[in-house]
């Protein structure tokens, strides 16, 4: 029987895409009876484990309580502890992180989450991308083989690093199910106002406050907008690169009653879920996506969706939603306005927008 080890560290520490990834690969993985599956958390704190719940008998957990800090240099200077040290007897590594336990003669797959820090290093900075890089060149003289999250991954692995196709598998996330449209909208608005004091028609969107998800386009676009509209303008996100910045926009330009930030949102219950069905617009011009999965967790929940035309976003949203350039603020509002006041086209793309989110 075939062992396969998995790294399930990002369950610990890492970004809400990432540990979604690797719970929902994992998640089918496991179906595969004929394979033995050990599931390695590099977690310090030992707070992982049994973190997928009961586990069938081809399938173990172990947790590595030493730091990341310390095993990061020591797997990039002295190649140790090997992967072979911590699960003995394994054929292939699954990972979706940076860093991982290189193998003496296992087969190692990793997977690239995107290529943003070389294809628009100027809207990340330079500590960043230092970082990327390293975590990056690690990766590439680790691993054997890579998943790419989408064909537009695939193809800026063979442009910008010159990898040879056949060594690159596509594999996009698709959307967790329980994203979809609640059938008492009353009790959705009731749980929207008691949670965060919306009692508005807003307009939406879910990520990282940070300059390469062009945050200050959205409020620029939504300045030209509210002159229009009573719509208020939700941004559901940890604070990033552009917090401080659109802050200050806010105030400056005298929305603080409008717009609201509402930090990182818990992903477990209706929270997320509520805020995508109450919403009557989500957009999301983000500069650049390896892939994304709010657009379609929006679409699935029953709301037009307004995106970039560049990177990865076509290809996740294909034809069921607005496509605008992301550095052209105006165009996004004109869009904006279009959605909000066009009942025809709103329900077309609600229709085209679940009907893709579920195919």
């Amino acid at each position: 029987m075939k062992k396969i080890a998995v790294d399930m560290s990002s369950l610990a520490h890492g970004s809400r895409a990432v540990s979604h990834c690797t719970a929902c690969m994992v998640g089918e993985l496991l179906k595969y009876k004929n394979m033995e599956f050990s599931l390695l958390y590099f977690d310090y704190k030992s707070q992982t484990q049994k973190h997928l719940g009961p586990l069938e008998n081809h399938a173990t957990e172990k947790v590595i309580p030493i730091p990341y800090r310390l095993l990061i240099p020591a797997w990039r200077r002295l190649s140790w502890p090997y992967l072979e040290m911590i699960a003995p007897g394994c054929n292939l590594l699954y990972t979706n992180e940076f860093y991982f336990p290189p193998a003496k003669s296992s087969l190692v797959l990793a997977t690239i989450h995107g290529l943003a820090y070389r294809v628009i290093p100027e809207k990340i900075s330079s500590k960043i991308i230092k970082s990327l890089n390293k975590g990056l060149s690690f990766i590439l003289k680790h691993a054997d083989y890579l998943i790419a999250v989408s064909e537009t991954t695939k193809s800026e692995l063979i442009k910008h690093l010159g990898l040879a196709p056949e060594r690159i598998y596509v594999v996009t996330h698709g959307v967790n199910k329980k994203f979809r449209k609640q059938e008492n909208q009353q009790e959705v608005r009731s749980r929207l106002i008691n949670t965060h004091d919306l009692d508005r028609p807003y307009i939406l969107y879910v990520g990282a406050i940070g300059i390469h998800k062009n945050i200050m386009g959205i409020l620029s676009a939504y300045k030209t907008l509210s002159v229009k509209t009573s719509h208020h303008l939700v941004l559901a996100g940890p604070p990033d690169s552009a917090w401080n910045a659109a802050h200050r926009f806010v105030a400056e330009h005298n929305m603080r009653g409008e717009v609201h930030f509402l930090g990182y949102v818990d992903q477990d219950g209706n929270n997320l879920i509520d805020l995508y069905n109450g919403a009557d617009l989500f957009v999301f011009p983000s500069f650049y996506e390896g892939w994304t999965s709010p657009p379609l967790e929006a679409m699935a929940c029953g709301t037009p969706v307004i995106t970039s035309n560049c990177s990865s976003l076509p290809e996740t949203v294909g034809n069921a939603a607005i496509q605008v350039d992301p550095d052209n603020p105006k165009k996004l509002a004109h869009e904006m306005e279009r959605v909000l006041s066009d009942q025809s086209l709103r329900n077309n793309l609600i229709t085209k927008g679940m009907k893709h989110a579920a195919s």
